[in-house]
């Protein structure tokens, strides 16, 4: 039967397709069932007849192609004539069907295994084995499924063992995991967590892709991902002596990159309520650093030997209700580890050194830059955006620098009610006395509170034999002695250093570390100090209640700290 359907059409479709040849013939088959709509009505004798016609022109096909060198404009030219024929159908009965009493028949295909065995028993106990697997081979073969065929013929007529090792295999295949690849930004993380080299990595994909695991991107790709984690290049100002970013579009990036890592986000909950992102920030000088041979036009003071970091860290995002301060959602997002270096968002580094003048000049500048903020928008996709509010708090600092922003000239007065060393005995007039409240808005930070606490023992233990703070004639000589009487057991007892200079004068060996190790035994250390141990008790209480992370009851009673 012929139709309007010719060579040429199925020749342009199978220039469209890019798959071998077996899936080919499935593809024409459907190109042929889009195309004749009459097709589709046919029995499952007509339609298995058609895929066979189909399989017949493709390999006609394929010895033309292979006989033009696979050029389109030879093959059009050479076989011009075989393009234009119309391809034929089998002939369609065009009587009517005769009606059948009961039930009518389904295909094959759709029936159920019970429909199946009775149609097939007849066929099963007439013919072997060997005859069915054989018939069944040339049939998938004629339909164009020739991988099929070749299953077949491996797991029947090879070793008796093959059916049940191609079982196997499959069964293994379908258990085993597929290998992820690596991400840019995964990538670009076991960089910076391992702190690998650019070389370093490089060799690491090199010797992976030889053993056929390709699971890490071009490096190249990775640096794209890092460009993708730094503020707009015009917002940023480098010179030879600092480098500054506007708060306003690092606060932008940071919430734009935030909210692309958060998975399942919906713009609905976000609709009229207020979403807050809480960060800290602060600033901090470091100074003994290696110098380089180079030299600074700009200002004379300045060194690379000394170094001044203003950065601020996000903390969490909250959802408020509306206006109200009502809490709907405390944690859309929080800082697993608020301490940690790789959270840090550097705003201006200078190579200044840390003076009271720098220190107030910086604040103040950070301060009009939080006063100006707006509203950060974050893009959600789908035309759906959010607004992002923003709150910072500035306790990322130290004694010196909390000094020099509450005007307090001398270190060892309280920056917060200005008490100075005479009074710190006196509990009744340090409990009357007026505090400044702005300052209580530097907080505690974790870290230096187990050290001067520490600091404060050991240096009462100094000072155990005369009991006054200031050490003068016989009273020196009797801290000294004692001072190294203390560095010597604790340097025995637990390997601590005490107390000790670090060369290229960065501070003393009194750290973290050391701190915890001191309030950790507090056996050890109230007999080596000769300290209450139940004071250095109560002192780690505290200091485990700063550093808990959690929010602290603010009804303890006063007898439970001091």
């Amino acid at each position: 039967m012929e139709s309007k359907l010719t060579h040429r059409d199925l020749y342009f479709k199978i220039l469209d397709l890019k798959s071998n040849k077996n899936y080919k013939v499935e593809a024409l088959y459907d190109f042929v069932l889009c195309k004749v709509d009459y097709v589709k009505e046919q029995s499952e004798n007509y339609q298995s007849d058609l895929k066979k016609k189909l399989h017949i022109f493709m390999n006609e096909f394929d010895k033309r192609w292979q006989k033009c060198n696979r050029t389109k404009n030879r093959f059009d030219t050479i076989f011009e004539t075989w393009l234009n024929k119309k391809f034929i159908f089998s002939e369609v009965s065009k009587s009517l069907p005769m009606s059948h009493v009961g039930r009518p028949k389904v295909l094959f295909s759709k029936a159920c295994d019970k429909t199946k065995r009775h149609k097939t028993q007849t066929l099963r106990t007439s013919n072997s084995t060997e005859e069915l697997v054989y018939a069944a081979q040339l049939s998938l073969k004629e339909t164009g499924n020739v991988d099929a065929a070749k299953l077949l013929k491996e797991a029947t007529s090879t070793t008796p063992t093959r059916a049940l090792n191609i079982q196997r295999a499959y069964t293994a295949f379908q258990n085993v995991k597929p290998v992820q690849m690596y991400s840019e930004e995964d990538a670009l993380a076991l960089i910076i967590d391992a702190k690998l080299t650019k070389s370093q990595y490089t060799l690491i994909r090199l010797q992976a892709k030889q053993r056929n695991a390709n699971i890490y991107p071009a490096y190249n790709k990775i640096l794209e991902a890092k460009s993708q984690c730094y503020p707009k290049k015009d917002q940023v100002l480098i010179t030879e002596i600092s480098a500054e970013a506007t708060l306003q579009s690092l606060l932008n990036h940071t919430v734009q990159r935030i909210f692309q890592s958060i998975e399942n986000l919906s713009a609905y909950e976000f609709k009229n309520n207020t979403v807050v992102l809480l960060s800290k920030w602060g600033l901090d000088g470091s100074s003994g650093l290696a110098q380089y041979k180079q030299k600074f036009n700009d200002v004379q003071s300045a060194s690379d030997s000394n170094i001044f970091l203003t950065s601020f860290v996000p903390i969490q995002i909250i959802m408020y209700s509306g206006e109200s301060k009502e809490v709907l959602k405390e944690f859309i997002w929080k800082n697993p580890r608020t301490s940690s270096t790789k959270y840090c968002r550097p705003i201006h580094i200078q190579f200044q050194k840390e003076t009271t003048e720098l220190i107030q000049n910086e604040v103040s500048n950070i301060s009009n830059q939080i006063q100006n903020l707006v509203s950060s928008i974050v893009n959600l996709g789908n035309d759906d955006f959010v607004s992002v509010k923003h709150e910072l708090v500035l306790t990322m600092i130290d004694g010196k620098v909390c000094n020099a922003i509450s005007d307090n000239k001398s270190a060892q007065k309280c920056y917060i009610c200005g008490a100075g060393p005479k009074d710190m005995n006196n509990l009744n007039t340090i409990k009357q006395r007026p505090i400044d409240p702005s300052t209580l808005s530097f907080g505690l930070s974790s870290l230096h509170a187990w050290i001067r606490f520490f600091e404060c023992l050991i240096h009462v233990a100094y000072r155990l034999g005369f009991k006054k703070w200031q050490a003068r004639g016989d009273d020196q000589e009797m801290l000294k002695k004692k001072k190294k009487e203390i560095q010597t057991k604790f340097r025995q007892e637990l390997g601590l250093l005490i107390d000790q200079p670090r060369p290229g004068g960065s501070g003393t060996t009194n750290d973290g570390n050391t701190a915890r190790r001191f309030f950790s035994n507090p056996d050890v250390s109230s007999s080596i100090t000769g300290v209450d141990k139940n004071i250095i008790v109560r002192f780690k209480v505290i200091l485990e209640v700063i550093s808990s992370g959690e929010k602290i009851k603010g009804n303890i009673k006063q007898n439970n700290v001091i």
